[in-house]
């Protein structure tokens, strides 16, 4: 088979599965939607631009380089637009059109008619090399943040290469004495070889832009698991595999904990007379004054309904019981306009203390429950502390052990 239509079917083929993986993944299925859309536009401009090459070897086209080298252009212009949504950073969309229609005007309305191939070629070259390194160079940092430093290495190596690739095709058009050497030995050679490598790092792109979609999708998943949808807090199921750890640290170091069941005192009012949106805003600002007014260390999860729980690692009676009225003063500080009404809120905690090596979790949530009881029946809006739990027949947690000898 001749080699520059089997150079023309690899470009098709590469850059076809290329767009429709991104037209799958970005419009039909809506990962990333808008950053995928821009990377379509940029594999159509790729695959049209290398097809070129190929193409006009067995058909001729006229200023087929220039065609080519402005279409690459476009497209990486495409590719950086699109990282910059899917890493959610400032756009740069007026620089974007104003290169792309100043290379497409040098190229197409000024270098074709005036047969300077070679200067378009070397404007376009260190164009597409500058935007390569400036992109791998402006995401390398949050690259690292969310996903990790070898990814972003792996991206900056690969736009590097690129852009070492179009700074040595510059480089061969700048300098006469390469320049006579690319046009009168090396032409057919070097389009062949860019073509090859240009379509190897293409690939590679595309696997690495696939796999942070893929990732952020998977961690976006994770925290759903593990949060509430309403609130953004921790989930039931969440909050007691913590509840658990907590609870084997204090078996084996003997490090105290307490733990806090808030509950929405009248809740069902608040639905019944406002409606269940008055309701949701409601859970969303207790969550959020929760959320600030805790420790960094402490754990908020709401745990059904409008019952909330917070954890305290390493705080005993004294401490939890102080955290437990800061709280409660805070959400009594809540006010929510609500049409011509205003909703104001108080909770009812129950708090228990893990002092006890024996005591299980769903021990230490009962306790903790029939505290918040107490405090419903007597009067809402305060704190009722669980009596200690009594284990007598089980071994006492380590810091007891040593308090006793």
């Amino acid at each position: 088979m001749n080699t520059n239509l089997l150079l023309l079917l690899e470009a098709l083929t590469v850059h076809g599965l290329t767009t429709m993986t991104w037209w799958v993944g970005g419009i039909l299925l809506g990962l990333s939607r808008r950053a995928a859309w821009h990377w379509m536009m940029g594999a159509i401009a790729n695959g049209i631009a290398l097809s070129l090459i190929p193409l006009s070897a067995l058909t001729n086209i006229p200023g087929h380089l220039l065609i080519t080298n402005t279409l690459v252009v476009i497209g990486m212009l495409s590719t950086r637009r699109g990282l910059q949504s899917f890493l959610k950073r400032q756009s740069t969309d007026y620089w974007h059109a104003i290169v792309g229609a100043g290379v497409a005007i040098f190229n197409l309305g000024i270098c074709w008619p005036m047969g300077w191939t070679n200067l378009g070629l070397g404007v376009s070259a260190t164009a597409l090399a500058l935007l390569f390194w400036l992109t791998a160079k402006e995401n390398q940092s949050p690259l690292s943040v969310e996903f990790s430093p070898g990814v972003a290495t792996a991206h900056s190596i690969l736009l590097g290469i690129a852009g070492l690739l179009f700074a040595g095709v510059a480089l061969f058009t700048a300098v006469p004495l390469l320049s006579e050497i690319w046009s009168v030995v090396g032409t057919p050679i070097m389009q062949i070889s860019l073509l090859s490598v240009f379509m190897l790092l293409s690939i590679m792109n595309t696997f690495l832009g696939g796999y942070m979609v893929v990732m952020r999708l998977v961690r976006k998943l994770e925290h759903l698991s593990h949060h509430d949808s309403l609130t953004g807090l921790l989930n039931r199921r969440a909050f007691e595999y913590l509840l658990g750890r907590e609870c084997q640290r204090l078996q084996r170091f003997g490090e105290q904990f307490s733990l806090l069941i808030l509950d929405i005192d009248h809740f069902k009012r608040i639905n019944d007379r406002l409606g269940h949106a008055a309701g949701d805003a409601v859970l969303a600002a207790v969550a959020q004054t929760l959320q600030s007014h805790a420790r960094e260390v402490d754990r908020v999860a709401r745990f059904g309904g409008e019952e909330f729980c917070v954890l305290l690692p390493r705080t005993a009676h004294e401490g939890a019981l102080q955290a437990a009225e800061r709280l409660r003063a805070a959400i009594n500080h809540i006010t929510i306009p609500w049409d011509e009404d205003v909703i104001s809120v108080t909770v009812s905690t129950g708090l228990a203390s893990a002092e006890h090596a024996g005591e299980s979790t769903e021990d230490l949530l009962q306790r903790a429950d029939q505290a918040l009881y107490q405090a419903k029946s007597e009067g809402r809006n305060r704190v009722v502390v669980a009596p200690a739990f009594e284990g007598s027949g089980l071994p006492p947690s380590p810091t007891q052990a040593h308090q006793a000898r």
